[in-house]
């Protein structure tokens, strides 16, 4: 027994089935459309009561009645995913510590020029290869202190894109993969070489150097010895916060990475066997690895008295607080105001001593292969900037291969 009921403009199947009483609202406003759906509901409800239908277990009835046997569920319709949330998804949801935080404060930021380029109410699905070049192609004509974008840093937002991207794919949030494609970028400047504190000095008193380029000479500024020493004894003389002077020295002279100091342990600095352990992330995306570097006199002697008088206690080599690992920012900060009032106010930060420390081990005459295990790699190009300060050991070279 079934028949037609009317809700506002719309009408609806009810029936009887085995003494219970069912309805199925129905999308229909015509009354011969309803009068179709009654039909055919009545039609296979006589074919279940005669046995040649069998409702399924579970199913909606009144919706397998309709479908003449066809649907047992309503169908679902997947809501389509917007970019904003598949970026907050990440934000939240991806697994706590696989990234460094100052990885995650950059991507953060990506992520925001994504949203607010592409459009976060943007659904994934509809974020073509062409709408990636047009987010790359805006991105590039924005400015920063008067100069366009880099096009390392769209490169760098569209690496944090694709990544995102294929992290929801795997866990199912997104029903494809980032469109790999060959993007188009504005051509590529390369970095300024290494250069020495005066050579930089000659080049800007020559003049028409914008405020730009004089950061990017600041940038790849070499300190020899003597000068990472001139710099290091500014630092200890000033009243400074009292992890500083050993931060600094211990990146002048092991070339650590900033991350790998603020990661650095007490234990981590054996003065039994002269080494210090580095804990890095750069190798593998997913282990912690380690490398040691020799402990030298000067770092021994700087770190013995810090830990004696100084350290505030807890696990962390490195801290201004017991237990509390440093932040870039706090750093970043103590070390502007280390070095403030002196000519060394122009290092753009301590990763200067990073470089010096490949620098003037390549000086030396170290074999390429010891810098880089010291350093936990150099790339070609990091190699390139910083080879030409030694032309004399490339001219002998070349005189005692080819004569003179």
């Amino acid at each position: 027994m079934a028949w037609l009921e009317r809700r506002g403009e719309r009408f609806r199947v009810v029936f009887r089935f085995h003494g219970s009483k069912y309805h199925v609202n129905l999308k229909a406003t015509d009354p011969k459309d309803a009068d179709c759906c009654l039909a055919r509901l009545e039609e296979n409800l006589r074919l279940v009561e005669r046995g040649r239908l069998t409702v399924p277990a579970g199913a909606d009835i009144g919706l397998f009645l309709l479908t003449d046997g066809i649907l047992e569920q309503p169908v679902k319709l997947l809501r389509p995913v917007r970019l904003a949330e598949m970026f907050e998804t990440y934000r939240t949801q991806f697994t706590a510590g696989a990234k460094e935080p100052i990885t995650r404060e950059m991507e953060n930021i990506h992520l925001n020029h994504l949203t607010r380029l592409i459009g976060g109410e943007t659904p994934v699905a509809a974020v073509t290869a062409g709408l990636i070049q047009q987010f790359v192609d805006a991105r590039s004509l924005e400015l920063h202190q008067g100069h366009p974008i880099k096009a390392k840093t769209v490169k760098k937002a569209i690496a944090t894109l694709r990544f995102v991207w294929n992290w929801a794919y795997r866990r199912g949030q997104v029903l494809t993969k980032f469109p790999d494609t060959e993007l188009v970028f504005t051509k590529e400047k390369q970095p300024e070489p290494f250069r020495t504190y005066d050579q930089i000095r000659a080049i800007l008193a020559r003049g028409e150097v914008d405020s730009r380029r004089e950061r990017e000479l600041w940038d790849g500024l070499f300190l020899d010895p003597g000068q990472v020493a001139e710099v290091l004894e500014y630092i200890r003389r000033k009243p400074n916060t009292k992890y500083l002077h050993p931060f600094i020295v211990t990146a002048a002279y092991t070339g650590a990475r900033r991350s790998e100091l603020f990661r650095a342990l007490v234990e981590d600095f054996d003065f039994g066997a002269k080494l210090v352990l580095l804990r890095e992330k750069k190798r593998s995306r997913d282990k912690e690895t380690f490398r040691t570097v020799d402990m030298t006199p000067r770092v021994e002697a700087v770190m013995r008295a810090y830990f004696a008088d100084g350290h505030p206690g807890g696990a962390f080599a490195f801290c201004s607080t017991a237990g509390r690992m440093l932040t870039d920012g706090q750093t970043w900060k103590a070390f502007r105001s280390g070095v403030k009032g002196s000519k060394w106010h122009v290092l753009r930060g301590y990763h200067a001593f990073r470089h010096s420390f490949a620098s003037n081990l390549a000086a030396a005459g170290i074999d390429q292969r010891v810098i880089d295990e010291l350093m936990g790699h150099t790339t070609v190009e990091m190699q390139k900037r910083y080879r030409h300060l030694f032309p004399d050991q490339r001219r002998a070279a070349l005189l005692n291969v080819f004569g003179g």
